[in-house]
């Protein structure tokens, strides 16, 4: 049976719809498996008229053998008559055709991002450096503006069809050895001979030439694909490192998915008869991006090019691009190791450009025990702050496996860095939302005050003489082992609250913690004089602090609430675990030793363990609970609502 293929050819339109210049056909029956030139004339079954010729080159292989490499097609539109040799043709960045020169397309996208530097050597005479870096990958550099500052993010697109792709970048931190830059780059990998990434730091001087500090190499092409690397490279011949997070993604999506995996290997890997085998491997993830429905047209021809950015805590993975569509679909299937079981799916879509920088077009956070396991979901898309509604809807499904006794002991150790998270400015909204978050503990622990200060007071003289009787028989019977009994009593009465008698939990008020992206106090005061810029940044800087400082207090009163409130009952259960262990030991066992045995493994741990980082097992634990902001960013927005009406347009 024949077996025929088409072949379309278009006019790219940058700004509208693309224009079609006809179509052939060609016979594979026909192909042998040596290379021969083949001439196919293009017709338009509207039009009676001479449209051209496509030549080419083509052969058949058999399916064992990489398709991709074997056979090369190159292609020519003539509009005359054949040529006796065909001339190849490439697009450059500028979609312009230069003749000589072989088709070269891109075979996977790195997204290297720039973490910090660390030890690097001084090269001013103030015993420090101005450092920044620049990367090189072929022949093609560019720079960034001088005087940036560290911190601030550039991303690039390029051209899918040309001949090369190099991006060099440099932003500078000012007198500091250990630089944080937390930048994002991407390249284009085409082949193993140009996807050598050459990196040099350089210290920043104004009235001469800047220093050279040191530089390191790295084939992109030996990475592992569809994986997040963290890279600590040194610096050749010098001292210092540079810390990298780099992810290499394959353009063709490629087919997977958990029932690819030996099922029953991961059940007897994550089984709790195998629970100190390997404690920080905590549990599997497999998230497939189906696809997105009605968004926001962010070209000019009321379109968009939208591909999608998923993140598990440094952990990054990449859909491909799906060319003029608000509706894309890309089925594609990405697997992360879980390494905290409280970590957040953090879900962006995007605009690719291939003349500007990407465009914003929504997010969504999941948390990993919030997703339903295995189901197939439909999520409303907000703004990029996760407190509005934006336009669109995007359809998730993910599955995963995970050993409980292993999420419960990395829940009591300190939780992983995320490199990349932006660091928090002053804001004037921030700083009264935490001002106000703050004021809602203070007047709860005031209202407990007066409770207890109207049982001193006999104003009810019923309750006064219950608390009185209470306060005799408590004080009187009273051991230490009975503290973890109250606290665990009150999580259980919430429990059947909450889970028995199914009374709801309070809600926490959505787009109270609302900001406004407008208010920040660099934009406020970029018309003042540079003296005054000083001393108002000086100033800002202690705003921030202040505004830091309540975020935490506000956040630590609501992650103990949000614990016996049972937000995140896998918690809630651990609590009560810990609160039965604590009880039973205090019960048992005399506080002096006891406290004898804590002070003697804190003393010695740094003998026992050089490497140990201190932590606080219960700090530890309250960070994983949310606070009410971060309950309201997992807030899932029904999809009812509908999309709003006016949605700004974002970068």
């Amino acid at each position: 049976m024949a077996c025929k293929v088409e072949l379309r050819v278009y006019d790219r339109d940058r700004a509208f719809t693309d224009d079609f210049m006809g179509a052939a056909e060609i016979d594979l029956a026909s192909l042998t498996p040596t290379s021969e030139e083949v001439n196919l004339h293009l017709a338009d079954e509207n039009l009676n008229e001479e449209l051209g010729y496509i030549n080419l080159h083509a052969s058949v292989q058999q399916d064992s053998e990489p398709i991709r490499e074997e056979m090369a097609i190159q292609a020519e539109l003539l509009s005359s008559s054949p040529p006796k040799e065909p001339t190849p043709f490439v697009r450059n960045k500028n979609s312009k055709c230069i003749r000589g020169q072989r088709t070269i397309f891109p075979v996977a996208v790195a997204t290297v991002q720039l973490v910090s530097g660390s030890n690097l050597p001084a090269r001013d005479a103030n015993g420090f450096s101005d450092p920044y870096v620049k990367f090189t990958m072929g022949k093609a550099k560019k720079k960034s503006k001088v005087g940036s500052y560290a911190g601030q993010v550039f991303r690039f697109s390029t051209m899918y069809f040309s001949n090369f792709c190099a991006i060099s970048q440099k932003v500078v931190c000012y007198k500091t050895l250990n630089p944080v830059w937390k930048d994002e780059f991407i390249f284009q990998l085409f082949n193993n001979e140009s996807s050598t990434l050459d990196v040099t730091v350089w210290d920043k001087d104004n009235y001469r030439k800047d220093d050279f500090i040191g530089r390191c190499e790295l084939n992109l092409w030996d990475i592992e694909r569809e994986v997040t690397h963290s890279l600590q490279l040194g610096l050749l011949d010098t001292p210092g490192n540079l810390l990298f997070l780099i992810t290499i993604h394959d353009i063709e999506p490629r087919e997977n998915s958990l029932t690819s995996y030996d099922l029953s290997n991961l059940r007897t890997r994550y089984n709790k008869t195998a629970t100190f085998q390997d404690l920080p491997d905590v549990g599997f993830a497999e998230l497939k991006v189906i696809s997105a429905t009605g968004l926001r047209a962010a070209d000019i021809n009321g379109k968009s090019d939208p591909f999608c950015v998923v993140q598990l805590c440094n952990a990054r993975a990449q859909t491909q691009t799906c060319y003029k569509t608000l509706d894309p679909v890309w089925n594609r299937v990405f697997t992360f190791p879980i390494r905290d079981i409280h970590d957040v799916f953090d879900i962006c879509i995007f605009d690719s450009d291939n003349v500007t920088d990407r465009e914003f077009l929504g997010r969504v956070a999941i948390p990993i025990l919030r997703g339903v396991n295995g189901v197939e979901r439909t999520y409303a898309l907000k703004d990029r702050k996760l407190k509005e509604r934006t336009k669109g809807t995007v359809t998730i499904q993910i599955s995963y496996i995970y050993n409980p006794i292993r999420a419960a002991i990395r829940t009591l150790s300190p939780r992983e860095e995320k490199y990349m998270e932006e660091d928090l400015k002053f804001k004037k909204n921030l700083l009264l939302s935490n001002f106000q978050r703050v004021w809602r503990l203070m007047q709860s622990i005031i209202a407990t005050a007066e409770f207890i200060n109207s049982c001193f007071t006999w104003v009810n003289p019923r309750r006064s003489a219950v608390a009185f009787m209470a306060f005799l028989v408590i004080v009187w019977n009273f051991e230490l082992y009975m503290l973890p009994i109250s606290l665990l009593m009150l999580l259980m009465k919430t429990y059947v609250d909450v889970f028995v008698r199914n009374q709801p939990l309070a809600a926490v008020e959505s787009g109270k913690y609302r900001l406004n992206d407008d208010d920040d106090v660099d934009e406020e005061l970029s018309s003042n004089k540079p003296s005054l810029l000083q001393r108002l940044s000086a100033l800002q800087e202690v705003l921030t602090k202040v505004q830091n400082i309540l975020d935490f207090i506000a956040s630590f009163g609501e992650r103990v609430k949000n614990t016996f409130a049972w937000r995140v009952p896998f918690l809630s259960w651990l609590a009560v675990c810990v609160l039965c262990v604590v009880a039973v030991v205090l019960y048992y066992f005399p506080l002096r030793g006891i406290v004898l045995l804590w002070g003697i493994n804190k003393f010695t741990k740094r003998l026992r363990k050089p490497n140990f980082v201190p932590n606080n097992e219960v700090m530890d634990f309250l960070s994983r609970v949310p606070s009410n902001v971060q309950i309201d960013d997992y807030r899932e927005i029904p999809i009812e609502q509908g999309s709003p009406k006016n949605c700004k347009k974002k970068r």
